[in-house]
């Protein structure tokens, strides 16, 4: 026992010793001073020596201009930032496999191209303002978060062979029209919008995420999401048809609003959702058959558009109101007036038009009583307190194409998305 305990002592003294030396082996001019800056190639060569640095590397500057190049250095202890240097064009680091803090590169509105050839391990990435770059090489296997915004970009491959991260944010890059990403699991937030007009993105290998807003993209793949812990958003879009057939739940909202093209939505194994329903201003969307399995929705069950077929026959229950209306003749309330005589829909208003009649009622917060509008000729719907609607709404950009939504219907959707997706 004084042999086992004398050799544990020793273990950890040598361990201690190590580590001293560890950190003591790193010389002086590899330790970044605090709030140092670096403005000229010169000084980056003052690191060529280093296998690692310590402390933030930030390069900014005017005097930066053509090329520059952190050699030699694999490892930075801290963070780097390339920010400002508006006259630089290329910017290399390929010896450079780990950061412990961040990437920034901000603000760059020369650079063509940046390479990071060997960098496998980083906490997070900002990639902002880059109007003229083409190319960013990385071999990353590892990051937290991920922002990549307002640049020239025609592909993110870099960045594809990420399975987890925090965020994956890529938005405002025109020129990208692709991602194929291989992203198992999304802990915070996943956003993709308004990059290319004809953007194919696909997440096959995503299981979960927390939270999903997709925008301005032209086809959309989910094949393995199941379930998405808050809210999920499809804004926007020209999307054709919408399949995420192996979702089973999802916890906050889930929007589908302004899908000008949409003809078809298979949410077919979904069956609880823990916030709203919203599908509005889908102007092509005319069956809505994707929901058969759907028994739950904790909070507003809100669908507005053209269409003449709702398939909700599982829903049991709506905690709150429900406002579901159409332009076409062809849609019939009877399954929703019948789930709300039941007390399937416990919110304080349930609205349901179609293009020739309309049902409203309007619960009282104090007393329980209620008040219904009945059935009446789409010429007097409007009276309905909980639907009412003046010349002077605003209407949707659908409205152009035909589809005419009301303004307190619709901007109700819109807010609710707000606040569901922040």
């Amino acid at each position: 026992m004084q042999l086992s305990s004398a050799l544990a002592s020793g273990a950890l003294l040598s361990a201690t010793a190590l580590a001293a030396n560890s950190t003591s082996s790193v010389p002086s001019s590899c330790s970044i001073k605090s709030g140092a800056s670096v403005t000229a190639q010169a000084d980056l060569d003052k690191y060529a020596g280093c296998q690692t640095l310590v402390g933030d590397l930030t390069i900014s500057g005017q005097s930066l201009t053509g090329s520059a190049a952190l050699a030699n250095v694999q490892e930075i202890d801290g963070s780097l930032s390339v920010n400002n240097a508006t006259k630089l064009q290329s910017f290399s680091a390929d010896k450079l496999s780990k950061i412990s803090g961040s990437l920034e590169m901000k603000y760059l509105t020369l650079l063509e191209s940046a390479s990071f050839g060997s960098l496998q391990e980083v906490d997070s990435i900002e990639f902002l303002t880059l109007p003229a770059i083409s190319s960013i090489s990385t071999n990353l296997k590892t990051v937290n978060q991920l922002l990549v915004s307002d640049t020239n970009l025609e592909s993110i491959d870099g960045f594809n062979n990420l399975e987890e991260v925090s965020v994956f944010n890529v938005n405002n890059n025109k020129g990208l029209t692709q991602i194929n990403s291989q992203l198992q699991s999304v802990s915070d937030a996943l956003q993709i919008g308004y990059n290319g007009n004809d953007a194919d993105i696909k997440f096959d290998s995503l299981v979960w995420a927390n939270n999903i807003t997709v925008s301005n993209v032209s086809s959309v793949s989910f094949n393995k999401l199941q379930s998405v812990n808050a809210s999920l958003g499809f804004i926007e879009n020209s999307i054709e048809s919408l399949n995420i057939s192996r979702l089973g739940s999802v916890g906050g909202t889930l929007s589908i609003v302004g899908n000008d093209d949409l003809t078809e939505v298979l949410f077919t194994n979904l069956t609880e959702i823990g916030g709203a329903l919203l599908i509005a201003n889908n102007t092509d969307l005319v069956q809505i058959e994707g929901f058969k399995n759907l028994k739950t929705v904790g909070s507003a069950l809100n669908v507005i558009g053209n269409f003449s077929d709702l398939d909700l026959s599982s829903l049991k229950s709506v905690k709150g109101g429900c406002d579901v209306e159409t332009k076409s003749s062809n849609y019939t309330c009877d399954g929703l007036k019948k789930l709300q005589k039941n007390n399937g829909i416990q919110g304080d208003a349930f609205v349901c038009k179609n293009g020739a009649t309309s049902t409203s009622i309007k619960l009282s917060s104090t007393s329980g009583a209620s008040t219904a509008s009945g059935s009446s000729s789409s010429g007097s719907s409007g009276s309905s307190s909980a639907t009412a609607t003046s010349s002077s709404s605003s209407k949707s950009k659908a409205a152009a194409a035909g589809q005419v939504v009301p303004a307190s219907s619709f901007m109700g959707a819109v807010a609710a998305v707000a606040v569901a997706l922040l």
